[in-house]
């Protein structure tokens, strides 16, 4: 009668495992998180690069009807509600005016006209520098 050994060792993960691969799902969730956080502000660019194409073709539209810009000759936030939009919109030019995608300050698009309302300039400002010809920040501007 021999003596039999019992096995005593138990089953499962030890705290230690745990723990590891709890932190290697953290890492890998922070990672998602900020290249997603990213490709949202990449679209957000690409959505103001896109509004101030449809604003400056409608101003294109204005100018051809009127031979002039519409005239503000101090910088006006373009808000869908302030003087600027509602007179494109009442000329039929545009549905509606966008705004930028956030829409807090920094980032509002802004009219000026100049030289007597024989050009423009719109402003605004892009989250990223992944937009080639335009900077992160607040340095962009598009005309005629």
């Amino acid at each position: 009668m021999g003596i039999s050994k019992s096995n005593n060792r138990k089953s499962g993960f030890t705290l230690i495992e745990l723990l590891v691969v709890i932190a290697i799902i953290g890492v890998l969730a922070t990672i998602v998180m900020v290249s997603v956080n990213d490709l949202r502000a990449r679209a957000r660019d690409d959505r103001r690069i896109t509004d101030m194409k449809a604003i400056r073709d409608a101003l294109a539209m204005y100018q051809v009807q009127y031979t002039a810009y519409p005239s503000f000759e101090e910088e006006i936030t373009i808000t869908s509600s302030d003087a600027f939009s509602v007179e494109i919109v009442n000329e039929k030019l545009m549905q509606r005016i966008p705004v930028d995608p956030i829409n807090t300050s920094p980032y509002f698009y802004t009219y000026q006209s100049l030289s007597g309302d024989s050009t423009y300039i719109l402003k605004f400002c892009l989250e990223t520098d992944s937009l080639k010809g335009y900077v992160q920040g607040c340095g962009n501007s598009i005309g005629p």
